[in-house]
């Protein structure tokens, strides 16, 4: 009973050491610094990383799976003269978007992105239906573009799933201590020994965390889903 006592203490002596450090003010103060000097091009494909990642967790939080965010509309151009814009099936959902931002590998995809993707993807399907599978008699050109729900316009949606000027350098803090891992093309090791007193976990090279099990995954500081792709 002593030695299980002691060990409870000592865990707990542990826990508040560490929880004491990882709220220190002076640890996010450096590294603020020290990020803010980061070339342009990685602090751009930083903040890029971080609107995926607020644009997956807010469609995965408060949004169904089913609901639709857009759909692609497309005109013809027969005999010199364009038709109007009509709708096409099927339309792209919440699903579909969150497939888009987690399909660029080690390529941060944007929610607005997604939009150039889906139009892109389309225009070219359609093009190749019209012009060369079925032949339409007369039709010259084909146009497609992509429309986003209202709700879902990127002016009515979080701004920082869409806006990098959104994202500060506490919000590049608590993305980096969230990943399992260093993100991809990850090449500032000297910002390693600032984040693991913050939270940043085994995959970081960093000691682990107080709240990780044996066993478990890493949790996640800043409230994501262990595992989360970066």
């Amino acid at each position: 009973m002593g030695r299980s006592l002691e060990t409870l203490v000592v865990a707990a002596v542990v826990v508040f050491a560490l929880s004491c450090s990882i709220v220190d003010p002076g640890d996010r103060e450096e590294l603020r610094r020290r990020i803010a000097m980061l070339p342009p091009d990685t602090l751009s494909t930083w903040e890029k990383w971080n609107m995926n990642a607020n644009a997956v967790k807010w469609l995965r939080m408060y949004k169904d799976p089913n609901d639709q965010v857009g759909k692609l509309q497309c005109r013809l151009k027969a005999g010199g003269t364009w038709s109007g814009w009509n709708d096409q099936e099927p339309t792209y959902t919440v699903a579909d978007l969150l497939d888009c931002l987690l399909s660029g590998g080690d390529i941060p995809v944007t929610y607005t992105m997604c939009a150039d993707l889906f139009q892109g993807v389309g225009d070219a399907a359609m093009k190749s239906k019209i012009l060369h599978e079925q032949q339409v008699p007369g039709v010259t050109h084909v146009e497609c573009r992509f429309v986003w729900d209202f709700r879902y316009e990127p002016e009515k949606v979080p701004p920082d799933l869409t806006n990098p000027r959104e994202i500060t350098l506490d919000e590049l803090i608590d993305w980096l201590i969230s990943l399992p891992a260093p993100p991809p093309g990850f090449a500032s090791p000297q910002l390693v020994p600032l984040l693991c007193p913050l939270g940043a976990g085994p995959g970081w090279g960093c000691p682990p965390r107080p709240t990780d099990l044996p066993g478990e995954q890493p949790t996640d500081p800043t409230g994501g889903e262990p595992g989360d792709h970066p």
